[in-house]
């Protein structure tokens, strides 16, 4: 009967954690054959018992399912470690409290029947707590596991790793009350269960954030560009005016003067919006910062001849160029120019800022610059919102400082194109 118990648990963990595990991880492959085949495998090693004082047995069924986890199943790493100790945790405990009621029932010699009670109760006791598992898993979110950067993952992982600990000690010093053994083991089952809300109820609230960052953003873009049509319906209304001074000159027959105006009028027109991509919001902050950089006396060269077309998140683009040319203006480079470029390298958008700066400013450990602003509490986030933009744009970053120039380069991969 002991053996028949022990079967029927695994291969009710099996199918259940077969069928619940690819909505925290991706599978790895798409063939029905290999999906088969790991959820034998899972069967196979959801066999192996853990057993009172066998502690090493405990480690070698921990080591193969986090093999069987990180060969079918794909994500990050710190992911796939938090969702195997989660899962490793709800499997050791049943697999425990298994084996422990078979060897509490062969102590005392139990009848039969007892046995057979045995059998059903724990078998009824799986099956009841995987059919509530599997309703929760049902109503997942899973677009909330996006929003999970690597350290929250890392966080997780450490906090995940806590109750197959619990399960290592209950194996290798087995409490002698049955009583406190069945507690434990359910506070294991229950703690493990327990993080899966936790984990989407904090994807859920960093989806939020990034969410409310990225509308600000774009709040913020908005305004520039209604900023930059202002400026054009001004010049569009001082227009006569214009015209009125340039045919005074020319009444008068001094043409040079005619001309010199003319040009001028045209190079402030030029300045007021110029076309650098195809993104009109890309053109609003590049417009935008360069009448910030003229303010300052700073020339702003503009190098643009990348299709930004295949760049989802326009948002996040914009977010990197405007923190990069902010820290650039208020850098106040020593030879007043700024240099920026947005070209391609392949598949890939290239981004790269660089700048004069005064060459006795202190640096962080990661070779940033830091801030010399006297309120330093209220500033300093430019790097860190473009470090941000860049990672959800699953982009590289590379910040140097050589000699007088800090250079902020980003490389981000575009989209298909039609």
């Amino acid at each position: 009967m002991s053996m028949i118990l022990h079967l029927i648990v695994s291969m009710i963990i099996a199918v259940n954690v077969t069928a619940a595990l690819p909505v925290f991880l991706p599978r790895r492959f798409g063939s029905k054959a290999l999906n088969a085949a790991s959820g034998i495998m899972l069967f196979i090693i959801s066999l192996f018992p853990i057993i009172p004082d066998f502690a090493s047995l405990f480690v070698a069924f921990c080591i193969m399912f986090t093999l069987w986890v990180l060969l079918f199943f794909k994500g990050s790493l710190l992911r796939r470690i938090a969702f195997s100790a989660i899962f490793f945790s709800i499997i050791g405990a049943w697999s425990y409290l298994t084996v422990y009621c078979v060897l509490l029932t062969a102590r005392f010699d139990a009848p039969a029947f007892m046995d057979f009670t045995l059998v059903l109760l724990v078998s009824v006791l799986c099956v009841s707590y995987f059919y509530l598992f599997q309703g929760y898993v049902r109503k997942a979110d899973e677009s909330s596991l996006d929003a999970f950067t690597d350290r929250l993952w890392g966080y997780t992982a450490f906090i995940a790793l806590c109750p197959p600990i619990v399960i290592l000690l209950l194996v290798s010093q087995p409490p002698e009350n049955p009583i406190q053994l069945f507690l434990s083991t359910f506070f294991v089952v229950a703690a493990s269960s327990a993080m899966l809300p936790m984990i989407y109820q904090i994807g859920r609230s960093n989806m939020l954030t990034r969410e409310n960052q990225m509308l600000k953003a774009r709040t913020g873009h908005y305004r520039e560009i209604e900023q930059e049509q202002l400026q054009i319906r001004k010049f569009k209304h001082d227009l006569m005016n214009h015209f009125t001074v340039i045919a005074t000159y020319l009444d008068l027959g001094e043409n040079d003067k005619a001309i010199e105006y003319f040009k001028k009028l045209g190079a402030d027109f030029a300045n007021i919006s110029k076309t650098y991509t195809e993104n009109s919001l890309i053109n609003a902050i590049l417009n935008s910062k360069y009448q910030k950089a003229m303010v300052e006396g700073i020339e702003l060269r503009i190098q643009a001849d990348a299709d930004t077309s295949g760049l989802e998140e326009s948002a996040d683009l914009c977010t990197l160029i405007a923190n990069a040319l902010d820290n650039a203006i208020e850098a106040k480079p020593e030879d007043k120019k700024i240099d920026l470029i947005l070209t391609e390298d392949g598949d890939d958008f290239l981004f790269i800022c660089s700048n004069r700066y005064s060459g006795d400013r202190k640096r962080r450990e990661d070779g940033t610059l830091c801030t010399t602003k006297d309120d330093s509490r209220s500033h300093g986030f430019g790097i860190k919102n473009i470090k941000e933009a860049v990672s959800r744009m699953n982009g590289t970053l590379d910040i140097t400082t050589e000699g007088s120039v800090f250079t902020v380069r980003a490389s981000i991969p575009m989209g298909k194109k039609e």
